[in-house]
Formats: C-alpha cells, sequence, structure tokens
C-alpha cells in the first residue's frame, strides 16, 4: 500500500508542477486538473482506509445499513478490547452511545443518509480516573453518488 500511496504522490506532483510551469497543452489542461483533484481524492480515500486504531463497515446501500454495520463491528471491537486491554466495556458504550446519535444528525443534515456510503471511526483508548475506555475520535463517511446513467439497448 505505501508504494501505491508513494507512486499516486509522485503523479500529483508532476501535475501540479506541470500546471505551475504551463507546460501542458491548453487543450489538456482542464482534463489534467481534474486527473489531480482525481488522484487527490484517491490519496485521501487510501490513508483513511489504512489508519491504525479504526473501526469500519463496508460499503452499505444506505446509511442506515452503514451504522447498523458499523454497530456490530464496534461491539465486536469492544469485546476484543475488554480482553487484550482491559477496557470498561460500560464506559465505551456510553460514549459509542453519544457520538452514534451526532453521527445519525450529521449524516441526516449533509443529506447523504440514501446514498451507499462506508463509515471508518477513528479512536484512541484514554484513561479517565482510572477507567481505560474507548474514545471516538472523529468519524469519515465515504458516500458515493451516481455517477451517470449508462444504457445498452439490445438489438
Amino acid at each position: 500500500m505505501e508504494e501505491l500511496l508513494e507512486s499516486f504522490n509522485k503523479c500529483l506532483t508532476i501535475i501540479k508542477e506541470g500546471l505551475e510551469k504551463g507546460s501542458f497543452p491548453e487543450v489538456s489542461r482542464q482534463y489534467i486538473q481534474r486527473l489531480g483533484r482525481s488522484i487527490e481524492e484517491t490519496i485521501k480515500v487510501l490513508e483513511t482506509v489504512t489508519k491504525e486504531n479504526t473501526i469500519q463497515t463496508g460499503i452499505s446501500s444506505s446509511s442506515r445499513g452503514a451504522v447498523y454495520n458499523l454497530r456490530r463491528a464496534f461491539y465486536a471491537t469492544i469485546s476484543r478490547l475488554e480482553r487484550e486491554e482491559d477496557i470498561d466495556r460500560n464506559r465505551s458504550i456510553d460514549e459509542w452511545r453519544s457520538f452514534v446519535s451526532k453521527l445519525i444528525g450529521f449524516i441526516n443534515e449533509h443529506g447523504i443518509s440514501e446514498a451507499p456510503m462506508k463509515i471508518v471511526l477513528s479512536y484512541n483508548i484514554v484513561t479517565d480516573n482510572g477507567v481505560k475506555y474507548l474514545r471516538i475520535e472523529k468519524a469519515e463517511i465515504l458516500y458515493f453518488e451516481l455517477e451517470g446513467v449508462k444504457e445498452l439497448e439490445n438489438k
């Protein structure tokens, strides 16, 4: 994965330098800019899904499915960390409940509740008054919109 990210970053550097110097023909400049933006988004997605201390869903058909799958993954992670790291299950679940209501509100506010999506939760294990628990830092929502419609007729 590191080699792939390195290659994308090299391509992005070449594109940015070429655009600054004006070394691309004006006819293709717009396409090169779009390619650069696409590579930046791809790099961000790759960095997001390869982070450590994350809980991730697969791609779900809607936010409801993604949150359901995230809940299942969260409880599986809690069970593992309870054994391995001796974290407090109840405090971690309280943290989850608080965060998931914010997450659902955020998804609804941005109007992406019906879009296919993948959710990546980043967390840390913190200690408060001698109690270790899983603290959710942020959620990254990868949502997918319709790119277009292709039609094939059988003649």
